[in-house]
């Protein structure tokens, strides 16, 4: 765990980085609009399960909207609280297609008794749009997706390694949030330690809701307090409320921004001090003054792969790594930086004039740090790719056929850009194919022979095993034998003694005859296992 600012304390386990933050950010959503009434989830359940397996309603609701405008209507997608990435779309469809739900639920299903009036869905769809303030509401939360979370969310479903961009991130979310409701000599110049002790929940500390600029001045400085961010659509729909419905809707929305900056500032992992120092890899951090002690801080919270001696070279290597020319096509390209991967893959082909490489210690850290997952969308893209693999009429696929199955996407992805045509056709390629029936009988013939040498072997050891019960079992015959024939002698029953004498001689026939047996078991057996090894 980490708890100290100038070390890292790490105990032999799991390194430390905190949950996935891409599902952090989607429940700080959540409880800021639990902490509000609007029925915004509601409303857009409904709106999609509306139109959902009707053609019927589909039908009459694209007459409605010819009948308005030229513009072709468009169907509400099923809402999901938990995915905002996709809610964000959403609510902006539904803004576009405004008057067309209004001109559908308020005139035209009433007229035209397509439906009970007091069926649940319509009743509380007809409820919402007769509200003045959802509209309002509405264009609101599409400023918060597009202003707040559409670039960290999106920036999660990223698969190349950005670990080291975490923190940062993390950092910048919550800048971007205090920033729409906090005033701005508060945050303005402040570092991550300075805004997290912000009293964000004292009004006195917020953007004032009047849309007046409020000049002030304070030590001959003069500060301008604008008033808390809505979003320009948002502010031009505000004429309509009334007074009282302006004072509820800001303390609505300064109830979300605060319920949101305290469920982000007590998940995010922004006191993690293994994700601060991971910045370090950053190319623009490699001359900077304190990167030299996060490669060492780092280098020590990895006490399972990093050895003393290894930690010691790292700091050496670290010192030639920042007094390296590095040219700056390894991580730039195009106005936007490489993916690390590729950056460090070429700071690691550097060699001395004797031909040794100059980094031997530094790479088995780098690549430990850059295979820690900055969140789970990449893990449970795959689980979604497999469920997209497995349907009713494939169910039978084995482990092996699913895993082709998935490298040959994952080829397309990485030599064709996701698009199969634009995948180059070479001449290994047609080889490959070409080749591939011939390869696949190879394989089901070694498995089919693997088989059989598993039979071969579990029959040989089960023959084994029946050998030396047998052998245990003359043992048992021959003691008995023995001391038979020892209490004879000492009665002088010599009938006695004649009957024991051949009872041990017909066992140790016997004896023998095991013994050899399981010599000769024990043989094939070794040689069924070296086969299979082969």
């Amino acid at each position: 765990m980490v708890r100290s600012s100038s070390t890292i304390k790490s105990t032999i386990g799991l390194i430390d980085i905190g949950s996935c933050p891409l599902h952090l950010i989607h429940n700080s959503f959540k409880i800021g609009m639990d902490n509000t009434k609007w029925s915004i989830e509601e409303f857009l359940n409904n709106l999609g399960c509306w139109f959902s397996r009707s053609p019927s309603r589909r039908e009459d609701y694209l007459n409605v909207t010819k009948t308005l405008s030229n513009k072709v209507g468009k169907f509400i997608r099923r809402f999901i609280m938990t995915r905002w990435l996709d809610a964000g779309p959403i609510i902006e469809r539904v803004i576009e297609q405004w008057l067309n739900l209004k001109e559908y639920f308020l005139q035209f299903i009433p007229i035209n008794n397509k439906i009970s009036i007091n069926n649940q869905h319509y009743v509380q769809i007809k409820l919402i749009l007769q509200t003045r303030i959802i509209f309002i509401r509405l264009n609101f939360l599409v400023f918060l997706y597009h202003n707040i979370y559409k670039h960290i969310l999106t920036w999660f479903q990223q698969t190349q390694p950005l670990i080291h961009l975490l923190h940062n991130e993390c950092e910048q979310l919550i800048r971007r949030l205090f920033t729409c409701f906090i005033k701005e000599d508060l945050i303005k110049n402040k570092t991550l330690d300075e805004l997290i002790h912000i009293s964000y929940h004292n009004q006195k500390n917020q953007k004032s809701d009047s849309s007046n600029m409020i000049l002030f001045m304070h030590n001959m400085t003069l500060f301008v307090y604008l008033d808390i961010d809505l979003g320009e659509a948002t502010r031009r729909c505000l004429y309509n409320l009334s007074e009282e419905e302006n004072k509820i809707f800001f303390n609505d929305i300064r109830n979300l921004y605060t319920s949101i900056a305290h469920e982000l500032l007590r998940t995010l992992p922004l006191k993690n001090n293994l994700l601060r120092h991971l910045q370090c890899l950053h190319p623009t951090m490699r001359l900077s003054t304190t990167s030299h002690k996060s490669i060492m801080n780092i280098a020590r919270s990895f006490p399972q792969l990093i050895q003393s001696n290894d930690i010691d070279r790292i700091g050496a290597e670290w010192y030639i790594y920042q007094n390296e020319n590095i040219p700056n096509e390894w991580f730039e390209k195009s106005h936007e930086y490489q993916s690390i991967d590729y950056y460090w893959k070429h700071i690691f082909t550097l060699k001395t004039n004797t031909g040794i490489d100059k980094f031997l210690a530094l790479p088995k850290l780098i690549k430990c740090v850059l295979a820690l997952s900055h969140g789970n969308a990449d893990v449970e893209r795959g689980f979604s790719e497999n469920a997209f693999l497995l349907t009713n009429e494939r169910s039978l696929l084995s482990h092996a056929s699913i895993n082709g199955l998935r490298a040959t996407r994952d080829g397309v992805k990485f030599f064709g850009n996701g698009k199969p045509h634009e995948v180059s056709i070479t001449k290994d390629l047609l080889d490959f194919v070409r080749n591939a029936h011939s390869r696949y009988c190879m394989d089901l013939e070694k498995q089919q022979e693997k088989l059989l040498t598993k039979k071969r072997i579990f029959t040989e050891q089960q023959l084994t095993n029946d050998l030396y019960e047998n052998l245990i079992h003359i043992q048992k015959m021959i003691d008995e034998g023995t001391e038979r024939l020892r209490k004879a002698i000492l009665l002088k029953d010599f009938q006695e003694i004649g009957i024991a004498q051949l009872l041990i001689q017909d066992e140790n026939k016997k004896l023998a005859i095991i013994n050899k047996q399981i010599s000769i078991n024990n043989q094939q057996s070794n040689q069924l296992r070296k086969k299979q090894k082969k």
